[in-house]
């Protein structure tokens, strides 16, 4: 380490040019903010060189000195991505660094942006020659539409699998870190699906598989398998669906009072145009087991089956049968919404009785 490491970069002489221009908070500020010398004289100097626009490798250092101090300053970021693409920047170091700061910062949500905004440009190399990309002045170039993966060469191809496995090992280390790591899971919806229709749609339910095993109540985990197999490539083909029923079902009948299986199981029948009966008969075949029998997911599920019944059949016994559900979770199995499902219950009047 150089002498030159311990003296704060506005005292080095190379920056003796520019006159620092402090905030401006009004004559009379009423609770002025107590910033750190360091962070004022550092924004002081940023904004000197934000007047004049400068386009400097002195002035990307600067904006890698702001964020450090400050990571969710996004002028400072978007300032950055002006400068990378005007110095016509080697982005493979920036994804070093990028790494860096998640590792020190990942709830941060304008760390994870501005990752997605630097491999959405280096992506934007893989795209054809008739493919449009997008521009703007002050921004990198992106392949705003995506990447048609099934109209990549053969090399194209190989680099984009090489570069979504990049991306999805870096994800899935910051997800060891912190299962629940929003960012983290919205930035890997967006890494498989900007890289198109390619062969790590279905890599990603194993990789989900294996989450779910180490902690089946995993949330977050089940959120993203609905993601990947409701909008991956694979389709809701009978075949694929009942697949997808069967799998959640054995998930169901280790933790039948795990929320997260239950809403998934409805969210894939609903989203395949699924009738909620189709899994009247496993729902039943649960009731006798001590662990389930007081699952309020499990009656709940019942209660809608039943009712869908109801409004078909239009019988005594069928409306009958839903609202003795609704007492059930009223009464017995979840008191604290008695409320709620009673209110269930009075819906249930307005179903029109046929002779």
């Amino acid at each position: 380490m150089s002498d030159q490491d311990d003296i704060p970069f506005y005292e080095k002489p190379e920056w003796a040019d520019i006159v620092p221009i402090p905030q401006d908070d009004g004559p009379n500020p009423l609770v002025p903010i107590a910033y750190t010398k360091e962070y004022s004289t550092t924004m002081d100097y940023f904004r000197a060189i934000c007047r004049t626009q400068e386009q400097s490798e002195r002035a990307l250092d600067l904006t890698k000195i702001v964020i450090e101090l400050s990571p969710s300053h996004y002028t400072v970021w978007h300032y950055r991505q002006t400068l990378l693409k005007a110095l016509n920047k080697d982005l493979s170091s920036e994804l070093d660094w990028i790494q860096y700061m998640i590792d020190e910062n990942p709830k941060s949500y304008q760390i994870w942006h501005h990752r997605q905004v630097i491999v959405d440009h280096i992506s934007a190399a893989l795209l054809p020659a008739d493919v449009p990309t997008s521009s703007t002045f002050s921004t990198l170039t992106t392949a705003s539409g995506g990447i048609p993966y099934n109209a990549l060469s053969e090399q194209q191809k190989e680099a984009a699998r090489e570069a979504v496995k990049v991306e999805l090992a870096f994800i899935a280390a910051a997800l060891e870190e912190d299962s629940k790591n929003y960012h983290a899971w919205s930035y890997r919806q967006w890494v498989l699906s900007h890289f198109g229709p390619g062969p790590w749609w279905a890599e990603e339910l194993e990789y989900i598989d294996k989450l779910l095993e180490t902690d089946i109540r995993n949330n977050s985990a089940w959120n993203q398998r609905f993601y990947a197999f409701t909008q991956g490539p694979l389709g809701l083909s009978q075949e694929n669906v009942e697949k997808e029923i069967k799998y959640t079902k054995t998930k169901i009948e280790r933790t039948p009072s795990n929320e997260s299986p239950w809403v998934y199981l409805g969210g894939v029948l609903r989203k395949a145009n699924h009738p909620m009966s189709e899994i009247k008969e496993f729902c039943e075949s649960l009731l006798p087991m001590p662990r389930a029998n007081f699952s309020p997911y499990l009656h709940s599920t019942l209660l809608e089956i039943y009712e869908e019944e109801a409004k078909a059949r239009r019988t005594i016994e069928s409306v009958t049968k839903a609202k003795e559900a609704a007492v059930m979770l009223a009464e017995k199995v979840d008191p604290i919404r008695a409320k709620y499902w009673n209110w269930r219950k009075g819906q249930l009047n307005n179903i029109s009785v046929e002779a």
